[in-house]
């Protein structure tokens, strides 16, 4: 599953004044590269042809000044391998500082490894940092981009989920479903879309089930979830509320409201995990 877990906020003021070139572009040597030097703490999103955006949470990544207007870049992850890029070298534009070099990645599993070539391309200032590190020799290109900063709800959230359907209906038991898939989209930072597995209700109702537009708020024991349900399945239209929780571990335990077509009353249907191992 994917950890799910709050990282601290690295000083961004540092990079201000690296960048605090005015307007047109400066480069290295007319930089303050020792105030871009520290560590960084934030998230990796990783995107190659066998999988999108893959989440890896408490990471952190470590700028060197050289002393030889150039900076040194180092970034190790648990999930990603071992990212070193030795000379790289900075340019600054209207407050922002672009930084750019190459080097080589340490990767491999089972206890085997191997050594690539690799390229950094990284953005500083305006708010925000995001180091993207290329691998094109692996997995048909391999993409890593490092965020600094805390992992947005949304992000956090994202993935398929695996564990029970149970449905009411005006307080009656109306069917369980286990082994039941539920998928969580990332839309953007604070909103996801939830799709269910097809749901089987009342004996021999058989119903798809999306949710558009589903926020999701940190708390403090993980995250909420709220929205609201305004969809079809084939023919039949289907309204009602979507509410629940995501703790801190990955646990899930999320109510669909909902009324298929000219039904009288609401289906009531909770998804819930069986453990926090069910997110992937």
């Amino acid at each position: 599953m994917k950890r799910i877990s709050m990282t601290t906020i690295a000083a961004i003021s540092a990079i201000f004044a690296a960048c605090s070139c005015g307007n047109g572009e400066n480069t290295s040597a007319e930089v303050n590269l020792a105030s871009l030097s520290g560590t960084y703490s934030g998230y990796s999103l990783a995107t190659c042809q066998m999988f999108t955006d893959m989440l890896a949470t408490d990471q952190t990544l470590t700028v060197t000044d050289n002393g030889d207007e150039t900076l040194s870049i180092s970034y190790t992850s648990d999930m990603f391998g071992e990212f070193s890029m030795p000379s790289c070298t900075v340019t600054a534009s209207d407050g922002t500082c672009s930084i750019s070099g190459s080097g080589n990645t340490v990767m491999g599993m089972g206890g085997s490894t191997s050594e690539y070539e690799a390229s950094l391309k990284a953005v500083a200032g305006n708010g925000s940092s995001e180091f993207t590190f290329s691998v094109p020799s692996v997995m048909g290109g391999l993409t890593i981009v490092f965020h600094e900063g805390a992992v947005p709800p949304a992000r956090a959230v994202a993935g398929s989920y695996t564990g029970t359907f149970d449905m009411t209906v005006a307080g009656s038991p109306s069917g369980s479903m286990t082994d039941f898939g539920c998928t969580i989209a990332y839309v953007d930072d604070n909103t996801v879309g939830i799709t269910l597995d097809e749901i089987t209700a009342m004996g021999n109702m058989t119903l798809s089930l999306s949710v558009d537009n589903v926020a999701v708020t940190a708390t403090d024991s993980g995250y909420s979830l709220s929205g609201d349900i305004d969809t079809t399945s084939g023919s039949t239209k289907i309204t009602g509320t979507v509410s629940g929780t995501i703790t801190s571990d990955g646990t899930a335990a999320i109510t669909f409201e909902f009324k298929p077509g000219a039904m009288p009353m609401n289906i009531t249907g909770v998804f819930s995990t069986a453990s926090s191992d069910s997110a992937e």
